[in-house]
Order: structure tokens, then C-alpha cells, then sequence
């Protein structure tokens, strides 16, 4: 199972003093439905922004959810791009596609920035929990294989240092089995049409903790692709994990 992740940083300026924070998260797909769903994405692109888009345009989240696309929808000026953000988000329900990610509002922690190699981030540790617990419900004979936006070189090797440290090193890491301890990292560019995904749910919830309201309808679908299980019966738990300030 591959879990594509992305990240996101934002500003809930809805506050008396305006609020910073960052959203990682992403998406699980099969290994063998990769292709399946390349070729759904590449005709919903197709669709809507014409053939050469869906040959070469890489799906942007904050390219097709921008706040003057919503502007000249209320003016009655069809939007190609809300259109097709739509469309992904009932892709993604249809095909139940979970959602996975964290919030985070402590400013030490939402940058996604592993600086101590040997503990790793909370920020992590909680998204990690969640894929784990998925994996060991709903696929237990696989395992989830992350695969992460590339950022900077050093980024990179940092936070893949400290998650293999964790997963090999701890005791919590060495009880999500579920999870193979080396992380990659990808291009969304190259389509990588799980990335893409990730990068567009990414762009969803982050809209919709700064509390953008034209999101809201879409952010009330895409929540409904959020992992959720209970444990015991009865509580249920919830795929996405918010951290606020102390």
C-alpha cells in the first residue's frame, strides 16, 4: 500500500492575532491500481481543461481552489478548475480513497522539520499512528510504503533519518509494523498522480482550517474520505489529527 504525503503552509487570519500553521497529508493507493487511477485522473483532467493539461499540467490544489476562481463562479462565470476539484473529490469518495493528515498550530512543530534525528516529531508520530491502524484493519497482509513530496535535500535527510530511527529504534515505532521503515520521496511534477492527490487534499483541509468559507462544500465532501474507525465500539477515531497551541 503506498501512502503519498504532502505538506502545506497557511495562515488562519480569521484570528485577533493571526494564526500559522501546517498541514501534512495525503492519500493510500494500492500498488496495483496505480494505473487505474492515473487513467481516471488523466480523463477528469481531460474533462475539464482540455487534452493538453491532462497530457502535461500537474494538478495544483491551490491552482484550482483559488479564491478568485469561487469570485467569477458567483458571478456567473463557469470555473474549468472548481469544476475539476469537484470532480476529484467525488473520485476519491467513489473509489474510497482514504484520507489521512495533521494539523498542526504549535509553532515549534508545523514546519515538518525532524531537527532532533533520534525523537522524532509529534507531528509524525500521530499521521503514522493513523496509517498504521489502517493498514492493520482494512489490509493486513500489506504494508504501507510512504512516499513523500520532495522538498530540500537537507529536509529530506533529516526526516528520513529520524523516521527510520523510529520505526527501528523505539518502542512506539517498532509497534507500527504495519509501516516499512524507509521513507521515499517523489516528484509531483514527473505525474505522480498520487502525489497530486495528496498535494490537492493537502490544499482542501488547509482552506478549510484558515476557515475559507467558499471551501466549506468541498471541505464536507473531502471529510467524508477521512479514515475513521472505531476502537472499542462505539469511540470513534478519526484519520486526521489536530494539534493545537499549549
Amino acid at each position: 500500500m503506498l501512502i503519498f504525503l504532502d505538506e502545506s503552509f497557511r495562515t488562519d487570519k480569521t484570528q485577533p492575532e493571526p494564526a500559522p500553521f501546517g498541514v501534512l497529508a495525503g492519500v493510500a493507493l494500492r500498488e496495483d491500481s496505480l494505473t487505474e487511477v492515473a487513467r481516471d485522473v488523466y480523463q477528469l483532467k481531460y474533462k475539464h481543461l482540455g487534452a493538453d493539461f491532462a497530457r502535461d499540467g500537474e494538478i495544483k490544489g491551490k491552482e484550482l481552489t483559488k479564491r478568485y476562481a469561487f469570485k467569477l463562479e458567483e458571478q456567473g462565470i463557469v470555473s474549468n478548475n472548481l469544476n475539476l476539484a469537484r470532480d476529484l473529490i467525488r473520485y476519491l469518495r467513489r473509489k474510497k480513497i482514504p484520507v489521512f493528515g495533521c494539523v498542526c498550530f504549535q509553532e515549534d512543530l508545523q514546519g515538518f522539520k525532524c531537527q532532533n534525528l533520534t525523537a522524532l516529531d509529534r507531528t509524525f508520530r500521530y499521521l503514522f499512528e493513523r496509517i498504521d491502524m489502517f493498514i492493520k484493519i482494512e489490509a493486513p497482509a500489506q504494508k504501507a510504503i510512504l512516499v513523500f513530496d520532495d522538498r530540500d535535500h537537507g529536509t529530506n535527510a533529516n526526516n528520513a533519518t529520524a523516521i527510520t530511527n523510529f520505526f527501528l529504534r523505539s518502542a512506539d515505532g517498532l509497534a507500527l509494523n504495519s509501516i516499512i521503515d524507509t521513507p521515499f520521496f517523489g516528484i509531483s511534477q514527473a505525474q505522480n498522480v498520487g502525489l497530486q492527490l495528496a498535494d490537492f487534499v493537502t490544499t482542501i483541509i488547509g482552506q478549510h482550517f484558515e476557515q475559507m468559507p467558499q471551501i466549506e462544500p468541498m471541505w464536507e465532501e473531502l471529510n467524508k474520505s477521512i479514515y475513521r474507525w472505531q476502537d472499542p465500539p462505539g469511540k470513534w477515531h478519526s484519520g486526521l489529527r489536530v494539534i493545537r497551541k499549549p
